[in-house]
C-alpha cells in the first residue's frame, strides 16, 4: 500500500493518492482547480478506480526498488540536493504486512528510488491535477 501527496503546486494544496499494489485498487483525492482551490468552503470528491496495468506494473516495480534501497539517502551517508519548493514538500508513506515506511521531511534526502517511485505515481495520476 502506498499513500502520496501528488500534484504538488504553489497555487494549491496537493492532491492524495492511497494505492493498494496487491489489487491495483486506488482512492485518489484530486488536486483542485486553480481558480477554486482557495475557497474555504471546497470539497473535494474522493475518486476510485483500479490501476491502469501497465502503468501498476511500474509502480510496483518502484515500490521494490525503494523498498531495497530505502527511502532516506542522508541515512545512507548520501545527502542529495538542496531543493526549494514553493509547492511543499511531498508525503509518501508506504506499508506492507512487514511494516510501515516514510519519506524523510527533508526532500533533499529522499533517495532516488523514493524519487522515481513518486514521479511514477505522479505520472500516473498526472491528469487529476490538470483540472
Amino acid at each position: 500500500m502506498i499513500f502520496a501527496t501528488i500534484g504538488h503546486s504553489e497555487w494549491c494544496p496537493a492532491g492524495n493518492v492511497q494505492v493498494d499494489l496487491r489489487i491495483g485498487d486506488y482512492r485518489l483525492t484530486p488536486r483542485a482547480a486553480r481558480t477554486v482551490c482557495r475557497d474555504p468552503k471546497l470539497v473535494r470528491p474522493i475518486e476510485h478506480g483500479q490501476g491502469d496495468a501497465a502503468r501498476l506494473s511500474a509502480i510496483r516495480e518502484a515500490y521494490g526498488r525503494a523498498q531495497e534501497e530505502g527511502l532516506d539517502a542522508c541515512r545512507a551517508g548520501k545527502r542529495g540536493d538542496i531543493i526549494v519548493s514553493n509547492g511543499g514538500t511531498p508525503i509518501m508513506v508506504l506499508t506492507s504486512g512487514a511494516g510501515t515506511w516514510a519519506v524523510p521531511q527533508d526532500y533533499g534526502c529522499w533517495s532516488s528510488a523514493a524519487i522515481a517511485l513518486h514521479r511514477a505515481l505522479d505520472e500516473t495520476f498526472k491528469a487529476s491535477h490538470q483540472r
